[in-house]
């Protein structure tokens, strides 16, 4: 009986422990999913990573195909380049022919504002001059300025200020040929550029073209002898220039005409000129620079060839620290025609020329500054010995202001004596700038 009722027992515990067995499709463990998600990507992973090990395969493959190839190109092109010259020897024909700078554009532009008491001028004027370089080569060098300038009447005008070349024969030596700046004295071909007179007007004696000055500022010709000869202390030196060309032409015989350009030579005959400058003191002596010449030009100028034209002239400069001073005397004699009154038409002019910059002085602005004063004169004998045309004696005062080393606003105030001249007061400023 005990028996029977324990056997009751174990089946009705089973029956109750199958009750709540969980359904067939369940999982006894909860992860065994995610495993399988797991294997699956692996398995993805490890196919898609073999097709990428054979696609680097087959680029390795194509850049060692590549390589083998460039290096087949790299010896054919040194064979073929070791037939003609080695790229040094090529370098130095290339040099040699062109030179290290070929071309530049440099030169210099201004405006400018004049005011003349006695002209009634009241005006605005601008200037551009641009200067073309080509070095072809070590020895030879072409250079050329345009001068593109608004006249009083009509439309732009353009000019061609001068066209040479320089060839360099040696470190002591060239020669010029072509249209260049008259080398006669300092003025002309060192000084006249806006940027680098320290006025804004020209000395009386080196006015230019219909101003009335005594020279030609340029010449058509060669300047066979040319260059400086270094001397004992740095900075020691003499230089010397010879020239020949066209020479000088007037606009007409008459006592005070002006010159015109001299193109052509149509006298046939030629003009000579020279200059010589020498510069005794060393840099290092501590004593400043200091400087002198003599100049010369002489030719016929009719068209017959029968008169001649001779000047002759002096400058000299001296420099100290931030002290300058400098001048020129010029006197000049053309011969005139049988006909005229006088025999001779006798010029004479001079300047001298003080600055001083301030650059010393620790102001702001105030060392940009650089006063200047100048005493010229121009005189000319007339129809008789004891008659002179009303060339004035002028004295101009002003100062430049150097926003930087090549751009200057100047301002200038002239009088002129006596009062009964032409240009009793004129005050000129100007905006130069060099580039």
């Amino acid at each position: 009986m005990r028996a029977n009722g324990v056997r009751a027992m174990c089946c009705v515990i089973v029956s109750a422990l199958m009750l709540f067995r969980p359904p067939p499709g369940l999982s006894a463990d909860p992860d065994a999913s995610e495993v399988r998600r797991l294997k699956e990507e692996i398995e993805r992973l490890k196919s898609e990573n073999e097709a990428n090990r054979k696609k680097m395969e087959d680029f390795e493959k194509k850049l060692e195909q590549l390589e083998t190839k460039s290096e087949e190109k790299q010896k054919e092109l040194v064979a073929e380049i070791s037939k003609g010259p080695s790229p040094e020897a090529l370098r130095r024909v290339l040099g040699s022919y062109w030179g290290d700078g070929r071309f530049v554009i440099t030169g210099y532009g201004f405006g400018q504002y004049d005011w003349d008491q006695n002209a009634n001028t009241n005006t605005f004027t601008a200037q551009f001059n641009p200067v073309f370089l080509f070095r072809l080569n070590d020895w030879i060098l072409f250079e050329s300025e345009l001068e593109v300038k608004l006249p009083s009447e009509g439309e732009t005008e353009t000019n061609l200020e001068f066209a040479n070349a320089d060839v360099f024969l040696n470190k002591y030596m060239e020669l010029v040929a072509g249209k260049f700046l008259l080398p006669f004295g300092d003025f002309i071909e060192r000084l006249h550029p806006p940027w680098i007179n320290k006025f804004v007007t020209n000395p009386l004696p080196l006015r230019e073209g219909d101003d009335g000055g005594l020279l030609p500022f340029t010449d058509i010709g060669a300047q066979f002898l040319r260059g400086g000869i270094p001397l004992t202390g740095r900075g020691t030196s003499f230089e010397y220039t010879a020239w020949i060309g066209n020479g000088p032409s007037y606009e007409s015989d008459d006592v005070g005409a002006n010159f015109t350009s001299n193109n052509i030579d149509d006298n046939r005959n030629k003009a000579f000129g020279a200059r010589f400058a020498f510069y005794p003191l060393p840099l290092d002596a501590g004593l400043g620079r200091l400087g002198f010449g003599a100049s010369t030009f002489d030719g016929k100028w009719d068209s017959g060839g029968d008169l001649w034209f001779r000047s002759w002239g002096i400058h000299g400069l001296y420099q100290l620290d931030q002290a300058e001073l400098r001048g020129e005397y010029i006197d000049t004699q053309r011969d005139l025609p049988s006909d005229s009154e006088i025999s001779h038409d006798n010029r004479q002019g001079w300047y001298v020329q003080g600055a001083y910059s301030l650059s010393e002085v620790r102001v702001p602005y105030l060392d940009r500054v650089g006063l200047v004063a100048r005493y010229s004169r121009q005189d000319q004998r007339a129809v008789t010995s004891d008659e002179f045309l009303p060339h004035p004696r002028q004295v101009s005062v002003g100062f430049d202001y150097w926003l930087t080393p090549s751009v200057a606003f100047k301002f200038e105030y002239d009088r002129d004596i006596p009062e009964s001249a032409p240009n009793n007061n004129e005050i000129h400023t100007q905006l130069a700038v060099g580039f």
